[in-house]
């Protein structure tokens, strides 16, 4: 669904292997409860096909009760933070029902693979005919929209004797995407400049060589313009760049250790990303820690090579704001959901560090038209219990809020009169963290921001630089884009918003909105440089892999990337360098955002119309870029305004003012 600067991975996956023979446990049906939050509803949007192979090898995880758990709400609302300890006290299931579980899994045959008292979950892997045998249930091959995977249409049944509250991961229908953006034309071999577009000079300034720039107007080749400010597209940010946007610096002396969490692994991005820094003239990353789990046999629907440029940028972007911190990047053993999901768990048990980015997730947070098709309560229960934990021990999550605006135009099938269906994605909607959508900035050379709007681009082909004739040509360049026609050239696209379908509104949420819902979770809270027009320079090796799955070339590459998933990791940097420069343990820092609302802290994006950028090609073709006008008039109606808006949330960080105020 997005461009990507490397060639298409084959499937390279390691199967995971089934547990061994083991005699089948048998349960009466008069001991066993029905697990109903556990499986699909039987009028899914999934459709269900044959059974499933029984030697097919499924990761899920038994869910234990929480204890206290209002309590854990309303400490989590005043935003209490915990000691590991202290959160196991008071919320963590007994350790001698969590042995049950895992014996009771180890006589069904099950593998397990992970513990977490803390989260009350048991995480196993185990065929397909230990499964059904062990709950009473047929697993099938299904399809959700493109996804391909297994599901469960009857409730498991467990013996009530181990008091468990569900069973996540049975219907693998799920699977997340990164959430960046190629700047197209930006693949190169230096940081400074991107590809000659255009040798036309100006007459506004007589030397646009390029038709890219270091900084927000430097060069302008059009001589009439669209919107109140327009410049020449920016070639890429390099890390100071992001110091000076972020006003971090007098910061940088603290050392906050910073987590990411995506899957698979480059065994190269440490020397790569200390190459680029080092040609880039800034401090070298020093301490990388990577925990990453072998591959199983879904990492082949992952894209596991095309990966490489989110670890690049959420890396080489968290480095730029916090040059000191450790970072610590756990590596799932693939892209669905329950592998990511015991990652996190894994990630949030260490407790090692400050804040937690997460630049990936779905189109919908319901992945079908029924509340409970495609993400079960179980399933959903799955992230909100790391990430509840996380919260309440001081550790601040945060999510990529997506690339494609609400989602309305996201379907290649979709028309003027029949568009697709607006939506959020997940975990961006869960209440446990901080969702963060997109802005384009436009960075001066003193310093200073004379941009600063939303990322939901539209596209005009203009007649000549000098003309005041406009076409507006974003829906077909849109469509080119999304729907994978490798003709597509601009990237047209916006960061995520709107209203969940799944996770209720929160307390804090309440009354900030603009109306746009009463009862359900809003997205997003802030937001951070995400444009890929005004995008961020990495540096990664690309990988050539021929049909075989066979790596056949090693590229070293630079490129200017956007995307939320660039927005994610910055703004999570901030918040951990502000977090240790105040000496002070938050959690979840949502809340703080719209306290902050309206203060010098936090910059109110209000720009939709003003701004636009300048981009002369090859071909002699001039097209504008609205930076902050959503590509159709609807339903894609994502815009920045005055306080919370759907594009932007409250606004971005307002430099060195933010730090001192997030305490």
């Amino acid at each position: 669904m997005k461009r990507r600067a490397v060639i298409a991975a084959a499937a390279v996956a390691a199967v995971a292997a089934a547990p061994a023979a083991t005699a089948y446990a048998a349960v009466s049906p008069n001991s066993t409860v029905a697990l109903s939050n556990s499986a699909l509803s039987p009028s899914s949007g999934a459709r269900l096909f044959g059974a499933a192979s029984s030697s097919t090898s499924v990761s899920f995880a038994l869910q234990v009760p929480l204890r206290n758990q209002a309590l854990e709400s309303a400490l989590i609302a005043k935003g209490t933070v915990l000691t590991p300890a202290q959160f196991a006290a008071k919320f963590a299931p007994s350790a001698a029902q969590m042995s049950r579980v895992q014996a009771w899994a180890k006589k069904q045959g099950f593998t397990v693979t992970q513990v977490s008292r803390n989260s009350g979950q048991v995480m196993v892997s185990a065929s397909v005919g230990h499964i059904n045998h062990a709950f009473g249930v047929t697993m099938r091959n299904a399809t959700l929209g493109a996804t391909s995977g297994l599901a469960v249409e009857q409730a498991p049944r467990v013996p009530a004797s181990l008091g468990l509250s569900g069973v996540s991961g049975l219907n693998s229908l799920t699977k997340m995407q990164t959430e960046n953006q190629l700047k197209p034309g930006s693949l190169r071999s230096t940081i400074r400049p991107v590809a000659k577009f255009s040798k036309s000079k100006s007459a506004a300034d007589g030397d646009s060589t390029f038709n890219c720039v270091d900084y927000w107007g430097q060069h302008l080749t059009a001589t009439y313009a669209k919107y109140q400010k327009e410049s020449d597209i920016t070639c890429g940010y390099v890390p100071q760049d992001l110091t000076t946007m972020y006003g971090v610096k007098k910061a940088q002396t603290k050392a906050p250790t910073i987590g990411l969490l995506l899957w698979g692994s480059d065994p190269d991005l440490l020397a790569t990303t200390n190459s680029y820094m080092q040609a880039a003239g800034y401090p070298l990353l020093k301490s990388f820690t990577p925990h990453v789990t072998a591959p199983n046999k879904n990492m082949a629907d992952c894209d596991p090579y095309g990966v490489q440029p989110e670890l690049a940028i959420d890396t080489q972007s968290s480095h730029s704001i916090s040059p000191n911190s450790p970072i610590i990047y756990y590596g799932a053993a693939s892209c669905y959901d329950a592998d990511l999901q015991a990652s996190l768990q894994a990630m949030v048990d260490a407790h090692q560090v400050s804040t937690i980015s997460m630049s990936f997730g779905t189109t919908s947070d319901v992945p079908s038209s029924n509340p409970n098709d495609g993400l079960t309560p179980a399933d959903k229960a799955a992230w909100d219990r790391p990430l509840a934990q996380a919260a309440l021990t001081g550790i601040s999550a945060f999510a990529a809020t997506g690339d494609e605006g609400n989602n309305s135009t996201d379907n290649c099938t979709a028309t003027a009169t029949k568009p697709g269906t607006p939506s959020v994605g997940y975990p961006a909607a869960d209440n446990y963290l901080s969702a963060v959508g997109g802005t384009s900035i436009g960075l001066a050379e003193n310093g200073t921001q004379p941009v600063q709007a939303g990322w939901e681009n539209r596209v005009y082909l203009q007649a000549s630089p000098s003309s005041n004739q406009f076409t507006d040509v974003t829906k077909q360049v849109f469509t080119e884009q999304v729907c994978g026609n490798s003709t597509a050239t601009y990237v047209t696209n916006g960061g995520g918003g709107g209203v969940s379908q799944s996770w209720a509104m929160p307390t804090w949420q309440k009354g900030h909105v603009n109306g746009i819902s009463n009862t359900m979770r809003a997205l997003p809270d802030a937001s951070a440089l995400a444009n890929p027009e005004t995008g961020f320079t990495i540096h990664y090796d690309q990988y050539t892999v021929n049909s075989a799955g066979k790596v056949t070339k090693i590229t070293p590459t630079y490129a200017t990337y956007g995307g939320t998933s660039l927005a994610s990791p910055i703004l999570a940097a901030t918040v951990a360098l502000a977090k240790a420069y105040n000496n002070v343990q938050l959690g979840n820092v949502a809340p703080l955002f719209y306290k902050l609302a309206g203060t010098s802290a936090i910059t109110d994006i209000n720009a939709f119309g003003k701004y636009g950028a300048f981009l002369q090609n090859t071909s002699g073709q001039s097209l504008v870029i609205g930076f902050d006008q959503a590509p159709d008039a609807a339903p894609m109606i994502l815009k920045s305004g005055p306080g919370w808006d759907n594009a932007t949330g409250v606004g971005t960080p307002s430099g060195w003012a933010f730090i001192t105020a997030l305490k």
